[in-house]
């Protein structure tokens, strides 16, 4: 395999293409198609980057796109061996490093190479903001919305956007692009336009794309014509509704596991405790509890069947940022029942036995997410990169 395939009429390379006239600014990095069933982000950011050589705005930084899983673009399949979306880890990213192994990678791992060459190159030619949104679209009927990892900087980026914003998904999936790129310190968000085949999500994505060009302040609104009109197509769809949601509940599935989703369910569908919402090996499976349905899977692949979210109070999202902002997390292992996990600041332990009167969502509000669960302790881990980027810490230093 190399960077570009050609099947069935369909050409890709991993470059989609780049934006760039030499002055200093944020780069901003489209990934698309990280499944193959997803072409909408590839056509979506061909066809700005068409507009935007035709009006030649002037740009602050870099606007560079790029294919994700090319193998499975060109089948249409979601993937061919695993999911590119959960192998970001970096062990996995360690690995691709041994040329004595490459014989023996997945046909996800090696677009992953050649997908983390491309990135690590674009990372080292910058000092300035780097932000990476990656475009997806959903099984079921949907409006758009945004995934994030709950940090303070993805908040206020987010919250720009007339869409509703999912947080704390990692806590449920491992090995996604967009918390890798949390980890490195780059701001990172998932742009979800519609479903896969509704005509709307290539518009969806291509007004995302111009927002965040916008919002990042790579290019001014007032260079491009009827800019408003991006705005307006998200909001349409939404009602500019900026809500914001929390992942209560996963589930998972196995590999070879029969799941069928019951029909009808959309994203943000309110349900209620007990509602029958799937057949799982033959066995009803009902809500643990009453919240909204999100990402019910109606296609062939995949490993989640479905996950409830709850909405986040506006007040317990300024009161979050007041604790974060005041550094609150300091004092934790003073408290009964938690410590300082291998001594590290970023990680402490909740032993369940002792503090059995701590809620997960307390935590949640200092920024920390559960890492892994062994018996009665938890283990807990601070995102790094919370109020501020690795740039502004090293000016700081």
């Amino acid at each position: 395999m190399n960077e570009v395939a050609n099947s069935q009429n369909v050409h890709l390379e991993r470059v989609l293409g780049e934006y760039d006239q030499n002055v200093s600014g944020p780069t901003v990095v489209f990934t698309c198609g990280i499944h193959g069933n997803e072409p909408s982000g590839v056509k979506a950011f061909s066809n700005v980057l068409d507009r935007l050589e035709e009006v030649k705005p002037a740009i602050s930084g870099r606007l560079i796109g790029l294919s994700g899983n090319i193998t499975a673009l060109v089948e249409g399949e979601r993937f061919i061996d695993e999911d590119l979306n959960r192998i970001w880890t970096q062990e996995r990213i360690n690995r691709l490093n041994d040329d004595t192994r490459v014989h023996e990678l997945s046909v996800e791992e090696l677009e992953q190479k050649y997908m983390w060459h491309r990135l690590s190159k674009i990372f080292k030619m910058t000092n300035g903001p780097i932000y990476v949104i990656d475009l997806h679209t959903t099984s079921s009927e949907s409006q758009p919305f945004l995934s994030i990892n709950d940090t303070l900087r993805n908040r206020h980026f987010a919250m720009k956007f007339p869409l509703p914003a999912i947080l704390g998904i990692e806590e449920h999936l491992e090995g996604t692009i967009l918390n890798y790129m949390n980890q490195l310190g780059h701001i990172a968000v998932g742009v979800e336009a519609g479903s896969h085949e509704d005509p709307a999500s290539v518009k969806n994505h291509e007004a995302a794309i111009w927002l965040a060009l916008f919002y990042a302040g790579a290019i001014s609104p007032a260079s491009i014509p009827n800019s408003h009109l991006f705005y307006e197509q998200l909001a349409k769809g939404t009602m500019n509704d900026k809500k914001v949601f929390e992942v209560r509940h996963r589930f998972k599935l196995a590999v070879d596991t029969a799941f069928i989703m019951n029909p009808g369910y959309t994203n943000f569908q309110k349900i209620h405790k007990n509602e029958f919402l799937a057949v799982h090996n033959y066995e009803e499976v009902r809500a643990k509890e009453s919240g909204r349905i999100f990402m019910p899977l109606y296609q062939k692949l995949g490993n989640d069947g479905f996950f409830i979210i709850r909405e986040i109070r506006l007040f317990w999202l300024k009161v979050s940022e007041y604790l974060r902002r005041l550094k609150l997390e300091k004092a934790l292992p003073y408290l009964p029942g938690v410590s300082r996990h291998k001594g590290l600041d970023h990680e402490l332990i909740i032993n369940l036995r002792i503090a059995r009167w701590y809620v997960i969502e307390f935590f949640h509000l200092l920024g920390f997410r559960r890492k892994e669960k062994k018996g009665k302790k938890l283990i807990l881990i601070k995102r790094k990169y919370d109020v501020q980027g690795p740039e502004l810490m090293q000016l700081m230093i």
